[in-house]
C-alpha cells in the first residue's frame, strides 16, 4: 500500500462539509433534498466564475452558433441543478436497491444484455451516475464499478460505504484492470464513466468534432476480456423518476495492430457516448475541461509509435532484435 497524501486543511473542511450535507440529505424527505441540492447548485453557479466560464467553454466547442446565448445559460443551469440533484441523491443509494424498479426509476432495452456472459457498461456523468449501477443491481446486474478515489481517507470510506450495496463492489481506477477482467469473465459487468479527460492511459481521440484525450479503459478492457461494451444511461424525466436504459452493444473493430485497434474502438466509445449526451444535454456534466491538452499524454503517445515503428522496421530487415510493442 502506498503511503497516503497528506490531506490540507481546506479539503478536511470541504470534505467534512459535504458528509454533513450528505448525512443531513438522508434524514429529509426526498423533495426537501433534491430541493436544497438545486439551490445550492445554482448559488455555485452564480458565484463561482470559473465554473461558468467552463461550462459556456464546452458548449461553445459543442452547439457553436447552433445555440444563442440564452440557450446556453438555460443548458448550463439544468447542468448546475442536475449536479446539485446528484448530491442530494446520493445518501439514497441503498433505497434504489432495496425498492427496486417502480418507485425510483424505470428500465428500457433490457433485452439488449446478453445476461448468460460479462460486459461493460459504457457510460458518462450524466443524470444520476451514482444510481446507475445500484439500479442494475436491482434488476440483477453485477457491477464492478470504477472510482477515484478521495485524497481525504475518511471522506473515502464514508462514500466507499454508500456506493456498495448488494450487487455493487468497487475498485480504485489505478489497481482496475486485473479486477475488472476478473469480474467480466465471472458473469459481472464493469462500469466505466469514460466521458472525462483522463488523467493517466489516455489515448486520442474526436469528442464533439475536436481532438482531445479519451480513456483507454474501455476499449482494453473489451480487448482484453472478449466482451460485449453496452452504453448505459441513468436520466431523469419529469417528476424525478428516472430511466436506466441499455442501448445496444457498441460494434468493436478487430486488427492485428494493438495500437489502432484500441485507438478506433475508444472512438466508437466517445461516438456512443456523444449520442447518449445529445439526447439529454442538460443533464451532462459542462463543468470539467474535457479538452484540455495533456502534454504527458502526447509524449507517451510518440513513444509508444516510436516503439511500433521500429518494431514493423525490425520485422521489414529481418533483425533478430525485434523490440516489444
Amino acid at each position: 500500500m502506498g503511503a497516503r497524501k497528506r490531506v490540507s486543511p481546506l479539503r478536511r473542511v470541504q470534505s467534512l462539509l459535504a458528509r454533513t450535507l450528505c448525512g443531513l440529505t438522508r434524514i429529509l424527505p426526498l423533495p426537501v433534498a433534491r430541493a436544497l441540492g438545486g439551490a445550492l447548485s445554482r448559488a455555485a453557479l452564480a458565484l463561482i466564475p470559473r465554473m461558468r466560464r467552463i461550462g459556456m467553454e464546452n458548449l461553445d466547442v459543442v452547439f457553436g452558433d447552433t445555440l444563442d446565448r440564452g440557450e446556453k445559460e438555460a443548458l448550463l443551469r439544468e447542468a448546475a441543478e442536475n449536479l446539485g440533484l446528484v448530491a442530494a441523491e446520493f445518501s439514497r443509494i441503498p433505497l434504489v436497491t432495496a425498492k427496486g424498479e417502480g418507485s425510483l426509476f424505470e428500465v428500457r432495452g433490457l433485452e439488449n444484455i446478453d445476461r448468460s456472459r460479462g460486459g461493460i457498461f459504457l457510460s458518462a456523468h450524466i443524470g444520476n451516475w451514482e444510481w446507475l449501477a445500484p439500479a442494475g443491481a436491482a434488476v440483477g446486474l453485477k457491477t464492478l464499478i470504477v472510482v477515484r478515489g478521495f485524497d481525504d481517507p475518511v471522506m473515502d470510506q464514508a462514500v466507499d460505504a454508500i456506493r456498495r450495496v448488494p450487487g455493487v463492489e468497487t475498485v480504485d481506477k489505478h489497481s482496475a484492470l486485473p479486477a475488472l477482467v476478473t469480474a467480466v469473465k465471472e458473469g459481472r459487468y464493469a462500469g466505466i464513466l469514460a466521458d472525462q479527460n483522463p488523467r493517466e492511459n489516455g489515448i486520442p481521440s474526436v469528442f464533439f468534432g475536436r481532438e482531445t484525450w479519451s480513456t483507454i479503459g474501455p476499449a482494453m478492457l473489451a480487448r482484453r476480456a472478449k466482451c460485449p461494451v453496452y452504453p448505459v444511461s441513468m436520466t431523469r424525466e419529469l417528476g424525478g423518476r428516472y430511466v436506466l436504459e441499455f442501448f445496444p452493444p457498441v460494434e468493436m473493430a478487430r486488427d492485428e495492430d494493438p495500437l489502432r485497434e484500441l485507438q478506433e474502438n475508444t472512438q466508437r466509445c466517445q461516438n456512443a457516448l456523444e449520442e447518449m449526451i445529445l439526447r439529454r444535454p442538460g443533464q451532462w456534466l459542462w463543468f470539467h475541461r474535457r479538452w484540455r491538452s495533456r502534454g504527458r499524454h502526447e509524449l507517451e503517445w510518440a513513444e509508444r509509435w516510436d516503439r511500433k515503428s521500429e518494431h514493423v522496421r525490425a520485422v521489414e530487415t529481418g533483425s533478430p532484435a525485434v523490440p516489444k510493442d
